[in-house]
């Protein structure tokens, strides 16, 4: 007999939505670290606690202290021996400069994802598109702004954050799916923006 687990998605629990839109973010880096040592290291750099994280998908904004400068960041966990960063890019070479002193003497690899991009999705019909569209079931509520969740799906890597301002979504994909994604939500009545406010 087949049991058919269901991709769990992330909603929002009392966040505005608005106005069906989408837009192509560059403000952040993608960074993918791997290996033995990246849970104990991440949990010393780390000012939340990242043991916590046991669910794939579950991910915190987090913050750290790099070379005596405070900065924030998204962390997602993949597994105790993977995990994926956001980080705004003016701040990316502060992180990478400690990221890469560690995998000289951890085991640990360190991947910029230069070749994602970032596409955002927002408004009142948002989450249930991406619930159509990608074949996800609705399951994990985001009641703070410091949570995150993600699912894998296919080529796409789809965020799901919480902020005051609005319920946020991302689809992180190489250029090409998400130039197809792009023409699909304008089917589907979205909106193409030059930017969405954070």
């Amino acid at each position: 007999m087949t049991i058919n687990v269901p991709s769990l998605f992330g909603s929002h629990k009392n966040a505005f939505a608005g106005d069906d839109s989408f837009a192509l973010m560059n403000d952040r880096a993608i960074i993918d670290i791997a290996g033995s040592a990246a849970l104990p290291f991440l949990q010393s750099l780390i000012s939340s606690d990242v043991g916590h994280l046991t669910v794939p998908g579950m991910g915190l904004r987090c913050s750290a202290v790099v070379n005596g400068q405070e900065i924030a960041f998204e962390l997602y966990y993949f597994s105790e021996l993977a995990f994926r960063i956001f980080i705004d890019n003016d701040i990316a070479p502060l992180l990478l400069e400690t990221l890469n002193e560690a995998e000289d003497s951890l085991d640990i690899d360190v991947i910029t994802r230069s070749d994602l991009n970032i596409l955002a999705i927002r408004g009142d019909n948002a989450f249930k598109t991406l619930l159509a569209e990608f074949s996800l079931t609705p399951g994990i509520i985001l009641t703070g702004e410091a949570q995150r969740y993600a699912r894998q799906s296919g080529n796409v890597f789809l965020t799901a954050t919480h902020l005051k301002s609005h319920k946020g979504y991302e689809l992180v994909a190489k250029a090409d799916e998400l130039a197809k994604w792009q023409s699909r939500f304008i089917e589907l009545g979205f909106a193409k923006q030059a930017e969405l406010a954070a």
